[in-house]
């Protein structure tokens, strides 16, 4: 995942799983609204205590974000604890995501690695995509470019969209391989990365279209990247394009330059 704690993707799944919180959060998701915040926290906090690890998962993530509560960190990571001794794949992750990151406990890779490989052994992939990170980047493990790659594929086979970007950027480096293979392999996983809303896969699926001079089709996913991308990730983008050999593509990022 990127450096955003609380993700979207995350959060909507944990809360599809119960209908009796749905309808309440495409409520919130669509208007902003603070009172369906409030609404929905403390549902999500009545039916915690009772139990449902769905509920806990969902009243974690709400302390964590402090969406219709105070923000508490360390009461979201015993939450997540909670509903992870029921099994809860979601919660599982999120214990890993908290040791990971540091929120609510104190920061540990190992254990991180571990939660996520109970999460990843079920299936879950925002697990298996968090401990490819870890392998890729030999954090809490031992580093394992095929372990890393094996977990990818399986995140990315379940559409997770940060994955296929991932597997685009292996491939597209690969060692040894033949270029034009690679390349066609690469463009594959961003154009699905790009298809499923991530603004790093917009961005590489943009500049392989642009490398084929399908610069008309490349500026319109640089656009989505751009306006999706944070801060950080716009500068660098910005500033690869700006030297790009076609005048439309320079223009646009003489165009957001402007803009920001």
């Amino acid at each position: 995942m990127d450096g955003g704690y609380l993700d979207d993707a995350e959060f909507d799944e944990a809360m599809s799983r119960d209908g009796r919180f749905r309808t309440l959060y495409i409520r919130l998701a669509a208007d902003g609204d603070n009172d369906a915040a409030t609404v929905l926290a403390e549902m999500l906090r009545t039916e915690a205590v009772k139990g449902s690890s769905v509920a806990q998962v969902g009243w974690g993530h709400m302390l964590m974000s402090g969406v219709g509560t105070a923000r508490d960190r360390d009461a979201s990571f015993r939450w997540f604890r909670i509903a992870a001794r029921q099994g809860n794949a979601d919660a599982l992750n999120m214990v890993g995501r908290c040791y990971e990151l540091g929120r609510g406990v104190a920061a540990d890779l190992a254990e991180a690695a571990q939660w996520y490989e109970r999460a990843a052994r079920s299936g879950h992939a925002w697990a298996q995509f968090n401990l490819a990170t870890l392998f890729a980047q030999g954090r809490g493990v031992p580093a394992s470019e095929s372990r890393a790659v094996s977990l990818l594929v399986q995140a990315a086979r379940q559409g997770n969209p940060k994955a296929m970007n991932m597997l685009g950027r292996y491939r597209e480096d690969q060692p040894g391989a033949s270029r034009v293979k690679a390349t066609r392999s690469a463009a594959f996983w961003y154009r699905r990365a790009a298809a499923g809303g991530c603004f790093r896969g917009q961005f590489h699926h943009g500049r392989l279209l642009a490398d084929a001079q399908r610069c008309s089709e490349a500026i319109r996913w640089f656009s989505t990247s751009l306006g999706r991308a944070p801060d950080d990730f716009r500068r660098d983008a910005l500033d690869m394009i700006s030297r790009h050999p076609d005048a439309s593509v320079r223009a646009l990022a003489h165009d957001e330059a402007y803009r920001a």
